[in-house]
């Protein structure tokens, strides 16, 4: 039956947006079931072909980001390159196809760490934004979408043209994203982020105001109630901190740890971010006990990163982390009340961070 083809992507499509509401791994995996048989009966030369292959290439990308099975983000980049080889230049639908499967090369580097995928998602990414017209409603996303990949790989490089790139893309998507538009606080954030990890690298201070006022703008644009407030905090009061390091302003400091303590309000229990941000508030506790002195800081500091450490699971990468920034926070306190309880304390959180099993040996060496 010559609609066969057609009627299973239909089903097969169907399938895979039911998984993105509700997680069923049941769904995603039937639409790739699916979606395979309608490519297969799709002859060659067919003016669907591409769109069918790019619908079975998300699909694929879909259950790796719930599983980390390695085929299937290898299968998704096959079906988005077979998806841009057979797409003829000057379509209308090459910079979609171009996006998909830049966004798969990415996603497959930040498992992998092959430099290839990340500089191919590169040029694949801006090779859509190329095609695109400017005043075209999805010029933003394709810059969104640039800006991720130079910075994933200023990350793992550390040049900063990739973080300058990054960061002019994400400004013309905030500049080109109309006011009102439920995407402009993620922008912001994007934008933010950016700019403070230019600052780490010894970038000029004009990067801080501008990564502070970018979270400001994300966390005012931002309904109460929505679910990536909290987020916007969190980024917002690193940047705070980012500044007070430099400029030395406690007041900074202060801010941060209300916007700190704001986004744990907001945070639920179970949350995955919740012990990381328990971390980060305990942190800045400690940081202003470091500075000003005062016992009720450093003893804020204790109980949030005991919580920290109590909440994160077993077996998790960061918990040497977690366990030596308590182990800190019980040395600070012992170099000012003297008190043998509060070493004896540092000493064993000190032990169990150096000697656990999970986590990197670089996160576990501060300790021993």
């Amino acid at each position: 039956m010559r609609s066969m083809p057609g009627r299973l992507s239909n089903l097969g499509n169907s399938l895979s947006y039911r998984f993105k509401h509700t997680g069923d791994l049941s769904d995603v995996s039937g639409a790739i079931a699916i979606l395979q048989r309608a490519v297969q009966l799709t002859p060659d030369g067919h003016a669907s072909m591409p769109a069918r292959l790019s619908n079975l290439g998300n699909s694929f990308l879909y259950r790796f980001q719930c599983l980390g099975d390695l085929p299937d983000i290898s299968d998704a980049i096959l079906a988005h390159q077979k998806a841009v080889q057979l797409t003829p230049d000057g379509h209308a639908d090459m910079p979609y196809w171009l996006n998909n499967l830049g966004n798969s090369l990415r996603c497959r580097f930040e498992h992998v760490g092959d430099l290839s995928d990340i500089s191919d998602a590169i040029s694949a990414l801006q090779r859509a934004v190329q095609l695109t017209s400017e005043g075209h409603v999805d010029m933003p996303i394709w810059l969104k979408r640039l800006g991720m990949p130079f910075k994933s790989r200023f990350e793992r490089m550390g040049d900063l043209p990739d973080i300058s790139s990054a960061i002019s893309a994400h400004q013309r998507a905030v500049q080109l994203t109309p006011d009102g538009h439920p995407e402009m606080p993620a922008r912001l954030g994007n934008l933010g982020s950016a700019f403070s990890y230019r600052l780490k690298n010894g970038s000029d201070l004009a990067d801080i105001s501008e990564a502070i006022s970018a979270h400001e703008r994300a966390v005012e644009l931002t309904p109460d109630g929505h679910t990536d407030l909290p987020c916007w905090l969190n980024n917002l009061a690193t940047s705070l901190i980012y500044r007070s390091e430099r400029m030395g302003d406690l007041s900074d400091i202060s801010d941060a740890i209300s916007s700190y303590q704001k986004a744990l309000q907001l945070t639920p229990y179970g949350h995955p971010e919740l012990p990381a941000r328990l971390s980060n508030l305990g942190n800045t506790f400690l940081y202003r006990f470091k500075n000003a002195g005062n016992l009720a800081d450093i003893s804020s500091a204790i109980s949030t990163h005991q919580r920290a450490v109590h909440l994160i699971p077993d077996g998790h990468s960061n918990i040497p982390t977690m366990l030596n920034n308590l182990a800190q926070s019980f040395e600070s306190r012992f170099e000012h009340s003297r008190d043998a309880v509060d070493i004896h304390e540092a000493i064993a959180c000190y032990h169990r961070s150096a000697t656990c099993v999970s986590g990197a040996p670089s996160s576990r060496f501060p300790s021993a």
